[in-house]
């Protein structure tokens, strides 16, 4: 199933994107996990075997100071990773998705710092994780609350983006345009456009695309005596061309 995202960017393009499923977000979860959990019994062999007389010697008295110094590393994991990865730990990265923040800009070291962060939250051990699991469900942007505070999601990743993921539609260099006027029209304005027309639940439906062919024309100031659905189009391809 396709879970579009629409990103707003800096530069005024709005990209449709595919958002993480609740099973590539889970997996990666286990992969990053059983690595973890490897880096974990690998450090206590290596304790065991230069600090200690044994396994058991590592449980003794007060000799737990060995896995605070372990788990420092281990709770950094997420933070360096997705810091020095673009958004993505082994897992994400085996998954093909990654960390995006919405508005379309780099993903900054602060939204990854607040991410980790409010992970202590979204994955408390005695809830097994149930609130990243529920926020991720019920909001928009599948976010868990660390998403939401920095700001970002988790999108499937592309080997490039298309033209047609855009607001954007190709024209060929022979192209005339009809109307100048679609300067008039804003981002939102070709995106609803898009929406409408491409979309199944739209483009058969001869009312609303009647309704929508009114109020574009409205802020054009343009009458055209094209089909709503061709009308549309050529609105779409116009604004590409004088983009």
């Amino acid at each position: 199933m396709y879970n579009p995202i629409q990103i707003d960017t800096t530069q005024n393009v709005i990209l449709q994107v595919e958002k993480a499923t609740m099973g590539d977000r889970l997996l990666a979860f286990a992969i990053d996990s059983l690595i973890i959990t490897g880096y974990y019994i690998s450090m206590l062999i290596v304790f065991a075997s230069i600090f200690f007389n044994g396994l058991s010697a590592l449980f003794d008295g007060n000799n737990y100071w060995w896995f605070i110094v372990v788990s420092i590393p281990a709770s950094l994991y997420h933070l360096l990773f997705e810091w020095l990865k673009d958004g993505q730990s082994p897992g994400k990265t085996v998954m093909k998705i990654k960390v995006a923040t919405l508005d379309g800009t780099e993903l900054s070291f602060g939204s990854i710092v607040l991410r980790w962060i409010f992970r202590a939250i979204d994955m408390m051990p005695f809830l097994f994780g149930m609130v990243a699991l529920i926020c991720i469900a019920t909001t928009k942007n599948a976010q868990r609350i660390g998403d939401m505070i920095a700001g970002t999601t988790v999108i499937k990743l592309k080997d490039k983006v298309k033209l047609e993921d855009t607001i954007f539609e190709k024209i060929d260099e022979h192209y005339v345009p009809e109307f100048p006027e679609v300067n008039r029209l804003s981002s939102k304005d070709i995106q609803i456009i898009k929406k409408v027309i491409f979309g199944k639940e739209y483009r058969y439906n001869k009312v609303i695309l009647d309704k929508l062919k009114t109020k574009i024309m409205a802020i054009m100031e343009v009458n055209s005596q094209l089909d709503a659905i061709d009308f549309l189009k050529k609105v779409v391809k116009d604004y590409s061309y004088y983009a």
